[in-house]
């Protein structure tokens, strides 16, 4: 049955209505500052000691464009810039974990033709993909060493409005006493209040950072 005129016109209407809601969207997300957010929610903890730190991906890299800590100006800019391989590091690993599985399989793929693993490429991939999930069960990771040297490094993931991972916050400069506990943590296992809070501060600051990003879901089972 042909359309009428009127009916023709509401069509064109709507289509039109439709693309400015999707322009105004994508410009409304295009100034959400991550790192202004960022900023504001290290600003909240900066009583907290350690580094603060914002991480992104940038194709096989990830690097460090936020930091903040209790001390002085410079010493909590030395992140800053900092680029660490997207196989190794906290940070790296949350990055790479919260991605959509066909995501990430096209991303192990890329990385092993980038690094010739030639044969090797199943067994990297069947530990790659259940060190993800693993992650994704715990809510959080660590690294110790690696995103800086010396010290526990403790990694969360930040979540866009859409639900997708967008950024991972992390805490550096932890003392190295720190990581039994967080190993006990991750395999399940009773450990100390302490550990238990210094993870969860580190969950709040990813879900301050997230709400900050229009994120409303659940986060990693924390109450909103």
């Amino acid at each position: 049955m042909p359309l009428s005129q009127a009916q023709t016109k509401v069509r064109k209407i709507s289509g039109v209505i439709g693309i400015d809601c999707v322009r105004i969207g994508g410009q409304i997300e295009s100034r959400l500052d991550i790192q202004q957010i960022a900023r504001r929610t290290f600003r909240v903890h900066r009583g907290q000691f350690g580094i603060w730190g914002l991480f992104v991906r940038r194709r096989l890299r990830t690097v460090c464009i936020e930091t903040r800590t209790r001390e002085a100006l410079q010493s909590y800019a030395q992140l800053v810039g900092n680029s660490l391989p997207l196989s190794m590091s906290a940070p790296s690993h949350v990055l790479t974990a919260w991605l959509p599985p066909a995501r990430y399989e096209q991303l192990l793929e890329h990385y092993a033709y980038n690094n010739e693993l030639g044969g090797t490429f199943s067994t990297m991939r069947a530990t790659a993909m259940g060190q993800a999930r693993h992650i994704r069960e715990c809510g959080f990771t660590y690294d110790v060493g690696q995103t800086m040297a010396g010290s526990v490094t403790i990694s969360v993931p930040v979540f866009n409005h859409a639900g997708e991972i967008q950024a991972a916050i992390a805490l550096s400069g932890l003392s190295r006493s720190l990581e039994p506990e967080l190993a006990c943590l991750v395999d399940g296992k009773p450990a100390t209040a302490s550990a238990q809070d210094m993870v969860q501060l580190v969950q709040t600051a990813g879900r301050e950072v997230s709400r900050g990003l229009g994120y409303s879901g659940d986060y990693l089972g924390l109450n909103s």
